[in-house]
């Protein structure tokens, strides 16, 4: 999907969500709520089979993944107790299973550390310690590939490379509140990379050229805890 149309579609989806928080208010911005906060969520991560596009020259292999893991931590800012912006950094990676006419050793992996801007709507529920939330978020990630071993019948590589890729998510959940300060809860997370290319050296310096590892893009599905904290 060109990158252009993602951000266009997620301002207008900020921008949808955050219209009825505006008619709520009478289209009066209220600082109810208002304040810096701290964010951190941790969960398993499933991963959708992903494909290998590159392995010296062009493939299109499978790949599967194992479940996964995801983490992240956020410091942002609440407008008010509808809307709210922070900057997120985390990591989301999981082992790869298989890859059929490959050979792949148990620790080889695929993960992402991801730095991103997200916008959050919220609806705390009147009378009750239950907000609903719904957001999304745009970045980058830094993407890397790091293997025992992983090859096939000619050629294999060793070691770990990285990559630069843009990414974006879109995010759901609930948060409860235990008091003013302090709320836990559970959300989904669906997060999204271009696809990330590496390069190898020969085993063997000076005997030829980098040795080039491509994948698509990941598409990671995560069930995060969440917690919390406004200051």
């Amino acid at each position: 999907m060109n990158r252009y149309l993602i951000y266009f579609n997620l301002a207008a989806l900020a921008i949808c969500l955050g219209a009825p928080a505006a008619c709520a208010q009478g289209l009066r911005f209220s600082t109810e709520g208002a304040g810096p906060y701290f964010r951190a969520d941790v969960g398993p991560s499933f991963f959708q089979d992903g494909r290998l596009n590159k392995f010296g020259g062009s493939t299109r292999s499978d790949v599967e993944f194992e479940t996964g893991f995801a983490v992240d931590a956020a410091v942002g800012y609440a407008f008010n107790k509808y809307l709210a912006a922070d900057f997120e950094f985390g990591f989301v990676g999981a082992d790869i299973e298989s890859v059929p006419g490959f050979f792949v050793n148990d620790n080889t992996l695929l993960y992402n550390a991801p730095f991103l801007a997200n916008v959050t709507l919220s609806y705390p529920i009147p009378r009750t310690i239950v907000t609903p939330y719904i957001g999304a978020g745009v970045g980058g990630s830094v993407t890397v590939f790091d293997t025992d071993g992983f090859g096939n019948s000619t050629d294999a590589v060793f070691g770990d490379d990285s990559d630069v890729v843009f990414a974006w998510q879109a995010f759901a959940g609930l948060r409860f509140d235990l008091n003013k300060q302090v709320s836990l809860g559970v959300g989904y997370k669906y997060f999204n990379t271009e696809d990330s290319s590496f390069s190898y050296p020969p085993l063997f310096p000076g005997t030829g050229p980098d040795f080039g590892v491509g994948f698509d893009g990941v598409h990671s599905h995560s069930v995060l805890f969440t917690f919390q904290m406004k200051f």
